[in-house]
């Protein structure tokens, strides 16, 4: 979604910006010749560190005279990033309006030095630029620029598409990012931020007619944070679009005129993290200060009303016993989702989690960027007793929540060791349940099947 924003803001500003897909595209290298672009921007995960410094230095073997500017998590978060051969330019945090302002000092050839949310590298000197406000009216920025990616048919085609209608989360939890942002972000505006009702809709009519769309998919943090705007959203959605959709909530936050009220206005299923079924880890370890009776009875809320559910989990946290891994099972079979995944914890540096982790002994002291696996699916660093049995009943999750009559046989198989069969089932159960919940057709999954990097799942 930030690719797409930035991409309409400056086309709006009179730029020109194209995409690759560097796995779609037999020889990258030539087509950005073709393309012949005056700037190249990567945006970066923390995962594919590794994979975007060795493009970089592809790039700018072949391409010396391109600027390279990283954008995305990681230079937000870790913007030493720069000092990576090749980096030229860094972006932190919302970056529409600085990438706006690079273009136009380099069009105009005036110093670029200066500019707002940017870390410049100049020589050996590394120019540090203040974060600039928060932009809070979210309406002036147009639609984010679909086109750009659905250049690749596997995705235009796809009959469910995600719709983000604001930024920042409410919350603090010690895994997730939004601490970090906040933290930067402090006294420099609103953190929670909200399109307006109209603005939405009118972005997934416009979808909907050009590149066609069954299932609805919003991927804000918590759907649900403001019960106002969503009413209002809720009576236009119904009456001008009336597609089934897909949103994120937390359990607190969910009762019964919640519940009805997505219900009436098209939600089919709702995703909630669970994280854990150990109270103690998610309230402590997390901060993620939700019960497991609230969990449990949003859970029944939602299948009373006959929508479908999935939960998000993760195994391997700090403290973590198998014992504690086997209560996240059985609480998601104590309420019977239709998805439910299970992801490893990958801990980046500076999160709370990880220096609790650090603190306590589940990390060593030296931990860094380097040590961050390249999947949330692959094996977790943290240093755990029970951590070889953790990680093999991750492969199993989706299956025995759905079939839990088959978790005697699975305390057996755990104590296995990983083998290339467990790592197979894997995917074919998170295959299975993801498809359920998003509701992908046939289509949809021989596609993704074909274009998804199989290293990364």
């Amino acid at each position: 979604m930030g690719t797409m924003s930035i991409s309409a803001f400056i086309k709006k500003h009179g730029y020109d910006s194209d995409l690759l897909l560097v796995d779609e595209e037999k020889d990258y290298l030539k087509r950005i010749g073709e393309i012949k672009p005056e700037v190249i921007a990567l945006a970066l995960f923390t995962a594919e560190l590794s994979w975007a410094l060795k493009t970089v230095k592809e790039i700018k073997k072949r391409y010396p005279q391109v600027l390279i500017l990283l954008g995305g998590p990681h230079p937000t978060f870790y913007p030493e990033v720069i000092k990576n051969r090749g980096v030229d330019v860094i972006v932190r945090g919302e970056a529409e309006e600085a990438v706006l302002d690079l273009l136009r000092v380099l069009d105009q050839a005036k110093s670029w030095l200066k500019i707002d949310n940017l870390w410049v590298k100049k020589g050996r000197r590394i120019y540090k630029n203040k974060l600039r406000p928060l932009e809070e009216n979210l309406d002036k920025l147009p639609f984010p620029d679909r086109s750009i990616y659905y250049q690749y048919k596997f995705l235009a085609q796809a009959s469910a598409k995600q719709f983000l209608t604001g930024r920042g989360c409410p919350y603090h939890c010690s895994f997730c990012s939004n601490h970090l942002l906040r933290r930067m972000y402090q006294g420099k505006g609103c953190f929670v931020r909200r399109r307006s009702p109209r603005n939405v809709i009118r972005e997934i009519k416009a979808v909907r007619e050009k590149y066609g769309l069954k299932t609805v998919s919003f991927t804000d943090d918590v759907f649900t944070v403001d019960k106002v705007w969503l009413k209002r959203f809720l009576n236009q959605y119904k009456k001008e679009i009336n597609l089934p959709f897909i949103c994120n909530v937390t359990a607190n936050l969910l009762d019964k005129d919640l519940v009805k009220m997505l219900k009436q206005g098209g939600g089919y299923a709702i995703a909630m993290g669970i994280e854990t079924g150990n109270e103690n880890l998610r309230l402590k370890v997390l901060k993620k200060n939700i019960s497991n009776q609230q969990i449990i009875e949003g859970g029944r809320l939602v299948k009373k009303a006959g929508m479908m559910l999935k939960t998000y989990n993760i195994l391997c946290l700090p403290g973590e016993r198998l014992e504690n891994a086997w209560e996240t099972v059985m609480i998601n079979v104590a309420i019977k989702p239709d998805s439910a995944t299970a992801s490893l914890l990958q801990p980046f540096p500076q999160y709370e989690i990880t220096k609790y982790a650090i603190k306590k002994g589940f990390l060593a002291k030296s931990y860094g960027i380097n040590d961050v696996g390249e999947s949330i699916y692959l094996p977790s660093p943290m240093k755990l007793k029970d951590k070889k049995e953790i990680e093999n009943l991750q492969a199993f999750f989706p299956f025995l929540v759905q079939f839990p009559q088959f978790i005697p046989l699975a305390r057996k198989l755990i104590k296995w060791p990983p083998n290339p069969l467990f790592d197979y089932l894997r995917k074919i159960f998170y295959g299975i349940s993801m498809s359920r919940v998003h509701r992908l057709t046939l289509k949809d999954m021989i596609s993704y099947a074909l274009h998804i990097n199989p290293l990364k799942v």
